[in-house]
Order: structure tokens, then C-alpha cells, then sequence
């Protein structure tokens, strides 16, 4: 089995889950809360959108069910069977979505119990409402959970370089990791110069980082998983790599 880590979302780890669902002090519960929506609030609003809402209603739905798991404490309800995080929340949304949240919004919104801007999820509404012509909500949702957890990995692994003191040379060679957005922003001979290093040692410093991401991302795929086996965690990455 998978030891735990320490992910730069802990609130995505079933144990921190439960222990905020148990937890007699609000504002612990609150906090795991604003974690696990930081986490997740991207796939649940594209979804929300492919779902047919607009712009305000899908902010509207995506506050008011992230207020609805602090509120009508919805973890209590989780079970530690569904296994997967990115399960529990799409059954948990449209279970909620198929209750009152419509006549909620209008008391919601606009009462200071905002957990983020909504005007974030307006500025990112072109590329959370984007996908293919024949993707249903559900496979923009798993899309939008694969982007969510190599983001947070990638979050992690800059924290990381930074303390050991290669925040530079990560920056630099970060859009090599992972280009998501297409092809890479910068070639290996433009951040060899950028970085003053020889072709020889590029390639050799690229290595070690991809490496490095690759076991990053295993970790913070084995956080959202209630027993992160082996064979758990490879079939998350599988079906990470299926989503894109």
C-alpha cells in the first residue's frame, strides 16, 4: 500500500474528510471544506455548464452546492465505499441538483456566504464551458477532475523545487511538464539558454523533474482514494489519461 503524503490539497484524503465531518469545531469543517472546493470547484461549474446553464446560474448552482456540503453537512452521507472522491461529488451534485437548489440561489447568493469569487468562475467560464461537441457533463466532469489533480500536482511540486531552492529552474522548464493548453510555450534549446545550461544537462535536469512530477501525481492521485492500493491508484491514472 501507498503511504500517505502530505498533498497541497489535504482535503481531497478521504481520513481528512471524515475527521471534518466528525469534527465538533465548525471551522475546522469549514476549512477542509474550502480546501476540497479550491480542489474541485473547475469541474463542478464545467459541468454545471454543460448541463445547459448559463453563466450566472451555473455560479449560482456551483455555490450553492458547495454551501450545501457545509450546511446540510453532506459528507456525513458519503460513504467510504464509493472510494473515489471525483465519484462521490458528481453523485452528490446531481443528487443535490435534482432537489431545490433553484429555489435556494435567490437567498444564497448575495448573503455573504460566498466560499470564492463568483467572478473567478466568469473569467474561466470560456475554458471551464469548453469541450467537445459529443462530450456529455459527466465525461467534461471527469476532464475537468484529470486537469484539477495534475494542477494540484503541479502546485505541489513548484512548492517543493521553491524550498529546495530551484524555484527557477522550474518555472522555466514547467510548461516542458505538462503543456495541457497544446504545445509547449518554450522549446528545450530556448530554457537551456534561459537557464545557461548545456543541451546535455537540459535533457538530464527534464528527466529528474518529469520523474519527480510522475511520483507527485501518483501521491496526490492515492489522496483521493480511501484505500490507495497499487491497483487503485494505477487504475485512477489510467483513468486519468482516458479523460484527456
Amino acid at each position: 500500500m501507498t503511504s500517505a503524503s502530505n498533498a497541497a490539497f489535504p482535503a481531497t484524503r478521504w481520513s481528512l474528510v471524515a475527521g471534518a465531518r466528525a469534527a465538533a469545531d465548525p471551522k475546522r469543517k469549514r476549512a477542509a471544506l474550502e480546501e476540497l472546493c479550491g480542489l474541485y470547484w473547475r469541474p463542478i461549474y464545467g459541468f454545471l455548464r454543460r448541463r445547459g446553464l448559463s453563466v450566472s446560474e451555473a455560479q449560482d448552482a456551483a455555490q450553492g452546492f458547495f454551501l450545501s456540503l457545509l450546511e446540510e453537512d453532506l459528507f456525513a452521507k458519503a460513504q467510504a465505499e464509493t472510494g473515489r472522491m471525483r465519484s462521490f461529488l458528481l453523485g452528490a451534485l446531481q443528487r443535490w441538483q435534482r432537489g431545490e437548489w433553484r429555489k435556494a440561489q435567490a437567498e444564497k447568493r448575495g448573503g455573504g456566504n460566498e466560499l470564492f469569487s463568483l467572478d473567478v468562475m466568469a473569467e474561466e467560464d470560456g475554458f471551464e464551458a469548453a469541450g467537445a461537441d459529443d462530450d456529455t457533463p459527466e465525461r467534461h466532469f471527469e476532464k475537468g477532475c484529470a486537469l484539477a489533480l495534475l494542477e494540484a500536482a503541479m502546485q505541489r511540486l513548484a512548492k517543493e523545487q521553491k524550498a529546495a531552492g530551484k524555484g527557477e529552474t522550474f518555472e522555466t522548464l514547467r510548461p516542458l511538464l505538462a503543456p495541457l493548453g497544446g504545445e509547449a510555450t518554450i522549446t528545450q534549446e530556448e530554457a537551456a539558454k534561459r537557464l545557461r545550461l548545456t543541451p546535455e544537462a537540459l535533457r538530464v535536469t527534464l528527466h529528474r523533474l518529469r520523474k519527480r512530477f510522475a511520483e507527485v501525481l501518483r501521491e496526490t492521485v492515492a489522496d483521493t482514494l480511501t484505500d490507495p492500493t497499487e491497483q487503485a491508484i494505477q487504475e485512477e491514472m489510467d483513468a486519468l489519461r482516458a479523460a484527456f
